[in-house]
């Protein structure tokens, strides 16, 4: 009987310590506060900092980034690191993570965050929002934002790997903007890239095909006249048809070329 009394207090001793420890898990598997990654230390001189505040490195300066798709955002402040490479000889360095899973302190500026969608900076120093088009983003959320009533900000856990990315999102994006972001496509990853350039290639060949039939049309036409005019009125009838037949040619690649890059 004792034996099986201490082995009782054992699983019970056990189950009560895993109840404990799950409690405290994040979505990532992660206790919370306990980055994922390896985290290095870094001074900050401007501005106060805490853990989830966006990075920016600029002028040779570490601090909060404080505009929307800072190109120079650097990372996520956290307060610990599955490994940390801490400065022992600056104790008022912060701990910084590039590349791994940490919680970003964000806010519902730009929208609601859900998984998956992609955060960048924005106007308010370190905190982030929702990135509703390309641009230059901190990360991807692996969880829908919890937003805190009295401060209207929250930390959701994210893959942290800083970059310009497309976003997809038709409803605020012309065509304007997407040949604009395709001048950065050599930034995306591949996929992305291919996309420009399928887009680029059908709107150059559709114009040259355009181009090149309304060319030579006109000049049979030209020619035509010059043969029988008092066919005059039929054969600008053509010339006509022909010139709109080239431009809705034209028109069908842009479309196309717009439907690939929103898509």
């Amino acid at each position: 009987m004792p034996k099986i009394k201490i082995l009782t207090g054992y699983v019970v001793g056990f189950f009560l310590l895993a109840t404990s420890l799950t409690a405290n898990l994040t979505p990532t598997g992660m206790a919370a506060g306990v980055a994922k990654g390896v985290a290095t230390s870094i001074l900050i001189v401007t501005g106060e900092v805490k853990a989830g505040h966006i990075i920016s490195h600029k002028n040779s300066n570490y601090a909060p980034a404080t505009e929307p798709f800072d190109n120079d955002i650097l990372g996520v402040i956290v307060e610990s690191s599955s490994l940390a490479l801490v400065d022992t000889g600056n104790p008022d360095a912060k701990l910084i993570m590039q590349k791994g899973e940490a919680q970003i302190l964000a806010s519902s500026s730009a929208g609601d965050i859900k998984t998956g969608d992609y955060i960048t900076s924005s106007e308010t120093p370190g905190v982030g929002q929702k990135a509703d088009k390309n641009g230059f983003v901190v990360g991807r959320a692996l969880e829908d934002l919890t937003i805190n009533p009295e401060t209207n900000m929250g930390l959701v856990w994210s893959a942290i790997e800083p970059k310009y990315t497309y976003v997809n999102n038709t409803m605020k994006t012309n065509l304007l903007d997407a040949l604009r972001s395709g001048s950065l496509s050599p930034l995306l990853n591949p996929v992305e890239s291919l996309r420009y350039i399928l887009a680029a290639l059908i709107v150059a060949a559709t114009f040259i095909i355009g181009f090149s039939t309304f060319g030579k049309s006109s000049g049979r036409t030209i020619e035509a006249l010059g043969r029988n005019p008092l066919a005059q009125k039929s054969i600008k009838t053509a010339m006509v048809f022909n010139m709109i037949l080239a431009f809705g040619v034209m028109l069908i690649g842009l479309a196309l070329a717009y439907l690939i890059l929103v898509l």
